[in-house]
């Protein structure tokens, strides 16, 4: 039988910087605990050291860069425990550490024992012949990764980041985040972040199952590949049954009964680890499906290991039942199609990039993954990609994609730097990380795509790689990882960077594979998201656009003598003041800020001369704007086109300026409601092709969409304007072009005057609405508004004889209201969900104001 009992909770801990004696002194049994504070695991030093009073948060102000020094020390955790019988006896015993971050020294009853160096897979040390009876000390003395890595060159992998020289993070397998990003500060984490158990077993114990679908074409039937890794802990082999017994819903066509199979398989297992392969048949399988094409019905899968009758071990797990490939297919303007399959239909994906929920990445639990999942799916969105300079997504949060519909797009975590891959002891710490991560993850139908790296390949091309050491870990990528992976889970499709273009094109060619589209923010676009509209990228799954934080949300980190625009707290939690020479292709922070050329563009405005509280609206404003155009460009170009994935959904900690669309706090940002309305299933966009506006009416869902369609051009100050409808049906699943206007007219009406709108109705309803401008909004002719609310039911309606930009009820971003930040058109109401019982909203702001 295998058994464990839990090691978690309260432990004690101290930290050293080596110069009064060896580290290992201090996991010795006779050790003056007086100095020891109490910490917790699972759990990180820093959130310790905030317990105990001895460092102050620092994810506020400047208190990071004041808690340098934790990074820099050894800290030795102990405690004491006293195993049960049961695992005395036992033919095995383990201590297992489900993540040690990151160099780490493990003592039991004062001896040296094991020691690990990668936080991405588990630590597992046998201490049969150690355990004692009666009480025993358990000892980790660990370290960030900085003492390990000290004596390794950095120059020769990452030529653009002097930092590097310092930390040397592309040597440490943890997250690289941690060692500084434009939007996250340095802040390398150190501790035990994942559980610590006692582990025994008599006979045999399964380690992980790998479990994944096969679909037929027709999908008629799947079959359900299981392969059970397991250990014989005994030095002969044994005799075993190893089982899978499946349940669920069945398909729709089957009745929708309950639906359950297994499989049973007798094997010899020889001593030590091996791998037993059963397949479980599903006839009529209930299929799950990404938003919004269906449903997401999930089986229960157990895994079961029999040893003379009896079982031994088990383990559990959800699955679902899908296929997934890519549609690499020419494309007929040259180049190749980018679309992503799910059941044979293609998918176009919605979402942004997910960073780590926070940068003390032990301080997030599953009710922040929850909330943050939640205000994903409110937002339209049916993917996430998880960036490569992060952490491996949990269960949790893969259990609440698999529930929701959310894919996902997951990178393996390496990014923009070379990797020593060469380095044999390096090379077989990956293969372990790959290998257990596949196993792992493997039952998950939310997780379609396994991708190499996080812009590696870019770097190859044009980041100075050539100056140093030549692609050292371009087998990495390109023949170690895809190897691992067919071997693991074929089921999935394996890219090798993020970007790539195949048959050697640049790896961001907008031709060909997946794109990053930094041209606008950080490149030759810099300011100018109007750019995006010509973008004809196959995949964009990483482009975006900076907006400050909330009034509430800069008042609760900034301190009280710092809420200011520039001061020193609001540039160390600034996104763009805080990077580098940009890789890219800008000039990094030594120019202007992003955010100033934004306003001057735009606005004609400084920054410096506005109130805090004005500021961080128009900036969320033009965020809002900048995200609406990327999305609004691609969604019309499916399947042309088959994603918009922006940079970057969730934030690691509170920022002044950041990428995302709900910030550190779970506030929404200014541009959450219009990114929302942009991924809506049905959406109407204009768009301009040569001296035609042409209106394109987009159908994400498996059904037709009938109503009315009304577009024109409407004057901002309400005067004469061109008003056409027609009755249109929008295709499941499909783009299509529902009418088209005259540029001309428009312009001989000013741009400065008059916006081109097109808006969907259904049942005497304005359902869906959009615009296109061709002026930058100082130049705009601005009238003030007199904004109207009247109740209809459940529905506030809100009405203007005037254009309004930006009618705002909740800038702070707390209220979870149904819609917020939209335009009213001239004569053309908006109504949002608002409960009966409530007092009727107010606008609180508008874009007009700042202008008038």
């Amino acid at each position: 039988m295998f058994a464990k009992e839990s090691l978690n909770g309260t432990w004690k801990l101290r930290g050293t910087d080596g110069r009064r004696g060896e580290v290992a002194t201090y996991c010795l049994p006779d050790v003056d605990e007086r100095p020891f504070i109490e910490a917790q695991v699972p759990g990180e030093v820093h959130l310790d050291l905030m317990r105990a009073g001895r460092i102050e948060d620092p994810r506020v102000g400047v208190n990071a860069l004041a808690a340098r020094w934790v990074e820099e020390q050894f800290w030795i955790y102990r405690r004491t425990f006293t195993p049960s019988s049961e695992a005395l006896e036992a033919a095995r015993v383990w201590l297992v550490f489900e993540a040690l971050d990151l160099v780490a020294e493990i003592y039991l009853n004062g001896e040296r024992i094991g020691g690990h160096a990668n936080v991405f897979y588990p630590c597992r040390i046998d201490v049969t012949e150690h355990l004692q009876e009666g009480e025993n000390l358990l000892s980790v003395a660990i370290e960030a990764g900085l003492y390990a890595a000290a004596e390794r060159t950095a120059g020769d992998y990452d030529p653009r980041h002097p930092d590097s020289l310092l930390h040397k993070r592309m040597w440490l397998r943890k997250p690289q985040f941690q060692f500084g990003w434009d939007w996250n500060p340095r802040l390398v984490n150190v501790g035990i972040p994942g559980s610590v158990t006692l582990e025994w077993a008599e006979t045999a114990r399964i380690d992980q199952v790998t479990v994944y679908p096969e679909l037929a074409e027709d999908h008629s039937h799947a079959t359900l590949h299981v392969r059970m890794h397991v250990e014989n802990v005994l030095d002969e082999a044994i005799e075993a049954v190893v089982s899978v017994q499946l349940s669920g819903p069945a398909a729709p066509e089957a009745g929708g009964a309950e639906a359950a199979a297994e499989s049973e398989v007798s094997v010899t297992l020889p001593p030590g680890a091996s791998t037993q392969t059963l397949a479980v048949e599903i006839d009529e399988p209930a299929l799950w499906w990404p938003l919004p094409h269906g449903d997401q019905p999930l089986y229960d899968v157990e895994a079961r290991l029999d040893v003379d009758g009896a079982t031994v071990d088990s383990q559990q797990c959800r699955t679902g039942i899908r296929s997934v490939t890519i549609d690499r297919s020419p494309h007929d303007d040259g180049g190749e199609h980018f679309t992503l399959h799910v059941n044979g239909v293609p998918i176009f994906c919605k979402g942004g990039n997910w960073v780590p929920a926070d940068m003390l990445m032990a301080a997030v639990d599953r009710d922040r993954y929850q909330r943050l999942i939640d205000e994903a799916v409110q937002a339209n969105f049916n993917m996430l990609r998880i960036w490569g300079g992060g952490l491996y997504v949990d269960h949790d949060l893969l259990e609440l994609c698999d529930e929701t519909g959310i894919m996902v797009w997951h990178d393996f975590i390496f990014a923009c730097a070379q990797y020593p891959s060469g380095d044999p002891e390096f090379l077989r710490s990956v293969r372990a990380e790959v290998t257990h991560v596949a196993r792992e993850l493997s039952p998950h139908p939310s997780l379609v795509v396994w991708c190499g790296n996080n812009e590696i390949e870019w770097g190859a091309w044009d980041w100075m790689y050539d100056t140093v050491r030549a692609h050292p870990d371009y087998a990495l990528y390109h023949m170690e990882i895809p190897r691992i992976m067919g071997n693991e889970d074929p089921s999935r499709p394996y890219w090798p960077s993020s970007p790539y273009s195949p048959d050697n094109l640049h790896p961001n060619d907008p031709t060909a594979g997946d794109q990053h589209p930094w041209h606008v923010s950080l490149g030759e676009s810099r300011e100018n998201f109007w750019a995006y509209r010509d973008d004809v990228s196959r995949f964009p799954n990483e482009g975006g656009a900076l907006g400050a934080s909330s009034i509430a949300t800069l008042e609760q980190f900034l301190p009280e003598d710092e809420r200011r625009y520039l001061s020193a707290s609001w540039e160390y939690h600034d996104n763009e003041l805080a990077s580098g020479p940009n890789p890219r292709g800008s000039e990094g922070p030594g120019r202007k800020s992003i955010n100033e050329e934004w306003f001057r563009t735009w606005y004609g405005l400084d920054p410096a001369d506005l109130s805090l509280k004005d500021y961080a609206f128009l900036s969320g404003v033009l965020q809002a704007e900048a995200l609406v155009e990327y999305v609004n460009n691609f969604r019309r170009r499916m399947f042309s086109t088959a994603s918009a994935i922006f940079w970057m959904y969730n934030d690691s900690w509170p920022v002044t300026h950041g990428w995302t669309i709900v910030d550190y706090y779970l506030r929404r940002k200014l541009a959450y409601h219009p990114v929302r309305r942009a991924f809506d299933p049905i959406q109407i966009i204009p768009s301009i092709n040569g001296d035609r506006v042409c209106i394109y009416g987009v159908n994400d869902t498996m059904e037709p969409w009938e109503g009315e369609l009304v577009y024109g051009y409407a004057c901002f100050d309400g005067g004469e304007s061109r008003r056409e409808s027609r009755r249109v049906t929008l295709p499941p699943n499909s783009s299509r072009v529902c009418c088209r206007l005259p540029v001309s007219e428009w312009e001989a009406m000013s741009y400065r005057r008059a916006a081109v709108y097109a808006t969907l109705w259904q049942d005497g309803r304005c359902v869906r609405q959009n615009r296109l401008l061709r002026v930058p909004y100082k130049r705009f002719h601005w009238v003030e508004p007199e904004i109207r609310v009247s109740r209809e039911g459940d529905r506030a309606v809100f009405a203007s004889d005037v254009f309004v930009w930006a009618a705002c009820i909740d800038p702070i971003g707390e209220s979870k209201i149904a819609d917020d930040v939209f335009d009213l058109l001239p004569g053309i109401p908006w109504s949002v969900p608002w409960p009966e019982d409530q007092e009727l909203p107010t606008i609180t702001e508008t874009g007009n104001r700042h202008f008038l």
